[in-house]
């Protein structure tokens, strides 16, 4: 009985290329459902002149599925332009698992820390999802298949069972998937038997391609290579998206032999294999060196359409077990990681599966379990710890702790992207404006590897709140600091201007309040600058200083823009700030007034230069660029 259900899976439950069980049965078919491959350009007169039919065509390769008489086959292959005909072969869903695999992958430790898939989109190749389960909220779908009388409803339960696992709701009711939140597209590529064509699957490719997921879900396969296929899935990963395919079912007790089948074999999918609540490969889980990593597979809890509800209960829920359940548990991983690290590509978290997975059997990467049992956070003991100190205005500050030889520093990440890496432990300080933000760190380790991110930390910053400053504004933590330490406030109408030019009394003012100079208002050596001018006192103290001159007519000119020459004299008399390179930039020569002190704040990274090599010494700065300048002069951090 048991060889029987497994010779089930294998032909009915599988993926691409194996010949369906009934077209079996005729013995000399008159004509053959292919896929043409062009090297080039789509030629559908080549399959019209050998009295064939196009039924479908593709965008993201060359190629069309056609049927045509079986003896025009080998000359469609050596027709001019074609690159290489193969059969339109079935393919089929692959297995069967349980509610403890979440448990299993630590899924729900991200899901205390707010992080479960949200704004993450998952397609899911498989027989469709149940559009009316309580427990399952699909966004979207299509049914590629010629007859679709339901469009992409689930008439097998297969792929209802897949969705579950990977985004079954968090709603006290049922079961929870990995990533509830997930936004889940149900693409119906395969019939109510589980069976479908390679022409399906690249249909569903290329649909959900066209519609920018993230991570597309394969637990199909099959014994037999597709070139065809292959290309779409290289296309798809290249084009950045996250491909899982199940390993399949035809695994050997013993576990020898290379026996994953496609399209888990590829190098661009991530090939799944399945184990027990023992960590134990499933006796008939496939082996080889394709396998990435492994994840629950046995007696899985989850999701299918109380219509198709065998156990007895006609709950909506039931047990699988097989890779076909594997697979979506990394689905569902990936959609956390994804979430948690918006800004990374898929290939780095790739590797992130890779570094995070829990070592099983033979040390490092096995034909069993790959790099290891999938987890949602690392297995390693916690390298960094992090304390919420104060918030401020303008100002979040944090304690630091890092732990262990093999630690060499930590990242920081404000709403998901990265803001600093940093190689010291301490008090480490985020300057931002008024807003809500949500801090995380990660430890980086010697190989330069990078741990699981801490617990989100979210903080309230009341102030500052300016009207024309963003919170994405790429000056924003440079306008934050200085409002922190009072050197900049901004206008009464609640605006700071930032693409305004500044003035030289504006620049006085800011100057003076850095360097704590004397601002009581007095006469001042300028005649244009009375004792009752609201900048009198940090120009005259300024002057004083030797920070800054007037013209040869005994005037300051108050309220004439500032040239980004003159402001690098400034600024080198007011820091401390080693020499530079004059001929760093080719509109500075020795001739332009000020070049050395354009040269001091290149060499210090305080000032930067134009695409085309020039500094453009005599062009007016405006009120951001005197901002980071002066942020980047007053603190390193910044440089």
């Amino acid at each position: 009985m048991k060889k029987w259900w497994m010779l089930t899976i294998c032909i009915v439950f599988i993926v691409a290329a194996v010949v369906p069980v009934r077209a079996a049965a005729a013995s000399h078919p008159l004509f053959a459902n292919v896929i043409v491959v062009f090297q080039q350009q789509v030629d559908e007169q080549a399959v019209k002149t050998l009295h064939g039919n196009v039924t479908k065509r593709f965008e993201v390769i060359p190629a069309v599925a056609a049927t045509l008489p079986v003896t025009a086959v080998e000359l469609l292959r050596r027709w001019p332009g074609v690159d290489y005909v193969q059969q339109d072969t079935t393919v089929a869903i692959d297995g069967q698992i349980t509610d403890w695999g979440v448990e299993k992958v630590k899924a729900p430790v991200m899901h205390t820390h707010g992080v479960t898939g949200k704004g993450v989109k998952i397609a899911i190749l498989d027989t469709g999802v149940d559009l009316k389960h309580p427990d399952l909220r699909v966004v979207g779908g299509a049914c590629v298949l010629s007859y679709c009388p339901n469009s992409y409803q689930d008439d097998n339960g297969h792929g209802t069972h897949v969705a579950g696992i990977i985004a079954a709701k968090d709603n006290d009711i049922g079961t929870v998937g990995v990533a509830p939140n997930a936004s889940i597209y149900a693409v119906k590529v395969l019939d109510r038997y589980g069976e479908g064509n390679v022409s399906d699957i690249l249909s569903g490719i290329e649909w959900a391609m066209k519609h920018r997921v993230d991570i597309i879900n394969l637990s199909l396969a099959a014994p037999e290579d597709a070139p065809a296929l292959k290309a779409a899935i290289r296309k798809a990963y290249e084009s950045g998206i996250l491909v899982v395919a199940a390993a399949g079912n035809n695994g050997y007790a013993n576990g020898t032999g290379d026996t994953v089948e496609y399209p888990a074999k590829y190098d661009s999918a991530i090939a799944v294999s399945a184990v027990n609540k023992e960590n134990v490969r499933l006796p008939y889980s496939a082996t080889g060196p394709a396998i990435e990593v492994a994840a629950p597979g046995e007696g899985v809890y989850s999701t299918v359409p109380v219509a198709l509800d065998g156990d007895g209960r006609r709950d909506g829920y039931t047990h699988m077990s097989g890779t076909s359940m594997a697979a979506p548990f990394v689905t569902g991983v990936l959609a956390l990681y994804k979430q948690q690290y918006p800004e990374r590509t898929n290939i780095e978290l790739r590797q992130m599966l890779r570094d995070r997975a829990l070592d099983l059997g033979t040390p490092g990467r096995d034909p069993w379990y790959g790099y290891g049992l999938v987890r949602a956070v690392s297995n390693q003991p916690p390298e960094l710890k992090v304390k919420l100190l104060s918030v401020k205005k303008g100002e979040v500050a944090f304690s630091v702790t890092l732990s262990g030889s093999a630690v060499k520093g930590y990242r920081v990440y404000r709403n998901g992207k990265q803001i600093e890496t940093l190689q010291t432990a301490g008090t480490y300080t985020d300057y931002v404006v008024k807003g809500t933000y949500q801090y995380e760190f990660a430890s980086i380790r010697n190989d330069g590897a990078e741990s699981a991110l801490t617990a989100p930390i979210t903080v309230n910053v009341p102030d500052p709140y300016y009207k024309d400053v963003s919170a994405s504004a790429w000056y924003m933590p440079e306008i934050a600091y200085l409002s922190s330490r009072g050197i900049v406030s901004g206008y009464n109408n609640g605006t700071i201007q930032p693409y305004n030019t500044i003035t030289r009394a504006e620049v006085a003012v800011m100057l003076g309040r850095a360097l704590h100079l004397d601002a009581t208002k007095r006469a001042t050596v300028f005649r244009d600058v009375a004792s009752s001018d609201f900048a009198s006192g940090y120009i005259q103290s300024a002057y004083e200083r030797g920070l800054i001159n007037g013209y040869p007519d005994g005037t300051f000119r108050p309220q004439q823009p500032i040239t980004r020459a003159e402001t690098a004299i400034i600024l080198s008399r007011a820091y401390p700030l080693p020499g530079g390179s004059s001929m760093m930039f080719k509109d500075v020569t020795a001739r332009v007034t000020g070049h050395e002190a354009i040269a001091k704040l290149a060499a210090a990274r305080i000032a930067e230069g134009y695409p085309d090599g020039t500094f453009r010494p005599y062009q007016f700065v405006k009120r951001l660029e005197f901002f980071v300048f002066t942020a980047r002069a007053d603190n390193e951090r910044f440089r």
